[in-house]
């Protein structure tokens, strides 16, 4: 024993420096933050792409005998080292061994092991499918292939050696030599789950411009240790990368329809000025769903097959005793001018609980409590959940939203009501609604309400109302002049008909697509409808929009007015903040003095639309163009150096407007690529987008003669729906093509091909051209975005060329 350990000393492998004398003389230290392991593996990687310049991740994981993971993340540290290697991300498609076939390719397959138990006599039948696993799956195997017959309860063989071609191409499998296992063969195993076929993520690595045999790993961090330690001064750190870009689409929360809707649907029952009522039960007793209704118990309604009843708590808890026998007396004796139902009240049956069959019942709590505390005329809503056990079908859900409005006040009629509901309905943009008579045990007269689907192409139950019975509101203590309207709606159907969904299960459950969500734009009501240009493109109103314009004109007007006379109490001269807003007010620029325009715009982006905008100016009065470079851009094509191009403009001191072009690069965000324009005598204006720019040119034309610059003089007449529906357009192309997304991008240009289809004008907006067109183009060859534009997109794109305006257009 001692005479080893005297030789192993000898030797190097003992004693105080044993790990240091086991390391090979020319082995290098590890690097810096790797093991050991990972550090072999890199150089290993290295060292076979310097010998054949290009592997694959998976064969050289085979090759080495490694987990193809490892050599994955081998290849993730080594491009994070810059340019080293290049890598290329494929997918391969291989197979594998599933469990079982793992355990067949180790131990062989079922019939091969049936085999091997019967010996030269045989078994016994019985024995077999006792004993043996999977026997008769192993057993029609073994006959199939011959090897083994029945003879009367004994199974026998009838070949004294077997060769298991089952075990031998699963192991071929399992070695990664799918390829030796014929196609049909593979289709069999994979039928029977011994094998399966896999998509694997593999990588690609060739050398890269700084590639080397001999890396060292760049440090990420500046640590306190290495200070400490003054290992940062031979560190190697990696540089930061200041251009580095975020993530460009942020995935961001989106409102589902129906909550937009409903949101839509409160504002409109605000404004009408109704007062929303707490629905925060959805559990409600019998008594206040059906009995404080006047419905009876008997009515169908209030079976198990229509009802959702709840079983724990199974009663409520109290009811208001005295409104409780006003209300039993009412129904089995009758009163206030009604004989009632003349059959037996049961209480048990009105202190059941159950899931509210609909919102009225929050409805007579509220007219409970106005009649207890003094009546006055009050006008109620709420818009929840209700729960019926309905049959699903696409316009009938089990779960929806009920919309509901209730009207009380002295000699209410049914003129009245109807006026109410045509008010409501025509404010959520319904105008085709039908009533049609029925019946409901609450109210008299009572109405259904009806609207066209046009999808479903029929009239569609959209809503019902009515006026509340006597034989409700007297027991309440509601005094006998006062009338109550009631009306109610699902909100699910109007989304329905706004969206033109056909089947309701496509709204809400598991059906839903989130593409509804994301790609839908958010549904609002268009309280100003009517059929205009607009319409083709799916605009949501240009009444709508240009009533909205003019309501913010008038605030601004009295905000400048307001300003002007708090100035005026404190002796303060506001004429340049009053031109400013003056200016905004009137539609843009006043010409008069020499006009500097400077446009700064970047060379990737080229605002084409200014050009064919400055032959429309050069039209109405003098101007001068002009292009500068300024120093962040290095090169700069001929082209854009003589971008308004030639005979174009005149000189400066004979000239209204002076429009110079500033090539300049910023940054590589989309607000830094975005033309910004600036004004000489309203220093502090600034206007950003070439949207934005497109309206103050068409302003300074507009101004030469005070008529409408949208058709660029064309001599056609303009109305304010058109003009509002080409600014709605300008606002649209900036929001959806230059702000935008691909996917939003896609989808506008959808709508775009939509509208331009359905129509037979021309051009966007009408017959003639306009600045939306000259920015749409623009905006597509920037982006170029018109070589796969829709057929019809690029159809009015060549349109658009041959317009005298356009023809040096790009």
């Amino acid at each position: 024993m001692k005479k080893n350990q005297q030789q192993m000393k000898k030797k190097g492998y003992v004693g105080k420096h044993a790990m240091r004398r086991r390391l090979p003389v020319t082995a290098s230290p590890p690097l810096p933050g790797h093991n050991n392991n990972m550090t072999d593996l890199s150089q290993q990687l290295l060292l076979a792409l310097a010998q054949d310049g290009c592997l694959a991740s998976h064969q050289f994981a085979t090759k080495i005998g490694q987990d193809h993971q490892r050599i994955v993340g081998t290849i993730k540290s080594l491009e994070s080292l810059g340019n080293v290697v290049d890598v290329k991300q494929t997918t391969v498609k291989s197979w594998e061994c599933t469990e079982e076939g793992t355990c067949l390719a180790n131990d062989g397959s079922h019939e091969a092991r049936l085999f091997s138990s019967l010996g030269k006599e045989g078994r016994l039948l019985a024995d077999i499918k006792a004993n043996i696993p999977n026997s008769n799956i192993a057993l029609g195997a073994a006959m199939k292939n011959k090897w083994v017959k029945k003879e009367g309860e004994k199974v026998v063989p009838i070949v004294s050696s077997i060769t298991d071609e089952v075990q031998l191409h699963l192991q071929a499998v399992a070695r990664g030599e799918a390829h030796a296992v014929p196609d049909k063969v593979k289709a069999d195993y994979k039928k029977r789950k011994l094998i399966k076929e896999i998509e694997k993520t593999v990588f690609e690595v060739r050398k890269g411009s700084e590639f080397t045999t001999s890396v060292v790993k760049q440090e990420a961090e500046f640590t306190k240790d290495m200070i400490e330690s003054g290992q940062w001064k031979n560190a190697n750190f990696k540089p930061y990368n200041f251009k580095s870009k975020g993530r460009v689409e942020l995935r961001s929360g989106h409102l589902h329809p129906l909550m937009q809707l409903r949101s839509e649907f409160r504002r409109i029952f605000l404004e009408m000025g109704f007062t929303e009522m707490p629905t925060n039960s959805y559990v409600e007793s019998a008594f206040w769903n059906f009995d404080a209704l006047f419905q009876p118990q008997q009515h169908p309604a209030r079976d198990a097959q229509d009802t959702f009843y709840v079983s724990d708590p199974a009663t409520c808890l109290e009811v208001p005793e005295d409104y409780l026998e006003r209300v039993r007396k009412t129904h089995s004796e009758g009163g206030y001018g009604s004989i009632g139902y003349q059959c037996k009240w049961n209480r048990a049956e009105a202190d059941k609980n159950l899931l509210r069959t609909h919102t009225t019942a929050v409805s007579a709590r509220m007219l409970y409590k106005l009649a207890q505390d003094g009546f006055k005329p009050a006008k109620y809503f709420s818009i929840d959940r209700v729960y019926r056990n309905e049959t699903l079908d696409a316009t009938h859900l089990a779960e929806f939203y009920q919309v509901e409005g209730v009207v009380a006040d002295h000699n209410f009629s049914i003129k009245n009501l109807m006026g109410v509901i045509g008010s409501f309905f025509k404010k959520i943009g319904m105008t085709s609604v039908r009533f049609k008579p029925t019946y409901n045990p609450y109210t008299e007269p009572s109405m259904e309400i009806y609207s066209y689907h046009k999808g479903l192409k029929k009239w569609v139950e959209v809503g019902n109302s009515g006026l509340f019975r006597p034989e409700m509101l007297r027991p309440m203590g509601l005094p006998e002049s006062v009338k109550v309207c009631g009306y109610g709606l699902s909100l699910e159907r109007p989304a329905m008909i706004m969206y033109g969904i056909n089947s309701i299960r496509e709204l809400v459950g598991p059906r839903v697509k989130m593409e509804l969500i994301l790609d839908n734009p958010v549904c609002t009501i268009d309280k100003f409808s009517g059929e205009t240009a607009g319409d083709r493109y799916g605009v949501p109103s240009v009444n709508a929009l240009s009533k909205r314009q003019e309501l913010i004109l008038e605030k601004l007007s009295a905000l400048q007015a307001k300003v002007a006379s708090i100035a005026s109490k404190m002796g303060v001269t506001l004429e340049g903040s009053v031109h400013a807003v003056t200016t905004q007010l009137t539609g843009g620029p006043q010409l008069g003095s020499l006009h500097d325009v400077v446009v700064y715009a970047d060379p990737r982006r080229p605002p084409y639309s200014l050009r064919a905008l400055a032959i429309a100016l050069s039209a109405q009065f003098p101007i001068c163009l002009k292009v500068h470079c300024h120093s962040t851009v290095k090169e700069i094509s001929e082209k854009l150096q003589q971008f308004w191009g030639s005979g174009v403009g005149a000189d400066r001191s004979q000239s209204q407007v002076c429009i110079t072009l500033v090539w300049r690069q910023v940054g590589d965000s989309p607000a830094t690529l975005l033309p910004t324009l600036s004004v000489a005598p309203l220093a502090a204006t600034q206007v950003s987008g070439e949207h934005n720019i497109v309206r103050y040119l068409a302003r300074l034309m507009e101004a030469s003669n005070g008529t409408s610059s949208l058709h660029l003089y064309e001599g056609e007449s303009i109305n304010q729906a058109t003009s509002t529906l080409v600014d709605y357009f300008l606002d649209q192309c900036h929001t959806k093509l230059v702000l935008g997304s691909n996917k939003e991008r896609a989808a506008y240009l959808r709508d775009m091909d939509k509208g331009l289809g359905s129509g037979s004008q021309e051009f966007l907006a009408g017959a003639s051209l306009t600045v939306a067109d000259l920015l749409l183009l623009s905006c597509l060859l920037q982006l170029r975005l018109l070589e796969s534009a829709p057929p019809r997109v690029q159809q009015w794109s060549k349109l658009c060329l041959t317009h005298q305006l356009c023809k040096n257009f790009i």
